[in-house]
């Protein structure tokens, strides 16, 4: 009788390594499997056409997908990533234009620093899950005068994706500051 060793091997999927967001450009970093690689980002689950690109630009605000597929064409694997919009006006007077700095999304992010500071370096407002990463422009309930403040802000998309940070001045406008 004739004996023949089959040896069945499963192909290797990519990873998505990191995500690179600036401002409205999203870069998709992947190792793994075989390359060329075609990338995809999702937007209210509406896939765009697979490229050969790993870089997107013009990518609206909010809660996205990232997906890699290799040259083999197998499965493709996928990493929820969000842009996040950070404004740098808030007027916290009512009217529904501006009264909050709203970094809502960051509550998808992993290993989260959200600090709002005065000009000396003194911290104003700590962002986190109980306030849902939302500044009304206030220090412990206590209105601030108009004036510039400085951000910083800080995430990791996945577990073990290098750090995002990003760190600016946002001018707080008052009508009446006590």
């Amino acid at each position: 009788a004739y004996k023949q060793n089959v040896e069945i091997k499963s192909a290797e999927l990519p990873t998505i390594e990191g995500i690179e967001i600036s401002g409205s450009t999203v870069r998709i970093i992947a190792k793994g499997g075989t390359k060329p690689y075609k990338y995809a980002i999702s937007t209210n689950g509406f896939i765009s056409n697979y490229q050969d690109s790993d870089t997107f630009t013009n990518v609206s605000p909010g809660l996205h997908k990232a997906y890699v597929i290799s040259a083999d064409n197998c499965e493709p694997v996928e990493k929820e990533f969000s842009v996040i919009e950070i404004y740098n006006l808030i007027s916290p007077n009512g009217d529904g234009v501006n009264d909050v700095l709203d970094m809502s999304l960051l509550k998808y992010k992993f290993n989260v620093k959200f600090l709002v500071l005065d000009r000396t370096g003194k911290k104003l407002f700590e962002g986190n899950t109980n306030n849902n990463f939302i500044w009304d422009g206030k220090e412990n309930g206590k209105t601030l005068p108009t004036s510039s403040y400085w951000y910083i802000i800080e995430w990791q998309d996945f577990e073990n994706s290098p750090p995002v940070k990003y760190t600016g001045w946002i001018l707080l406008k008052n009508r009446n500051s006590d």
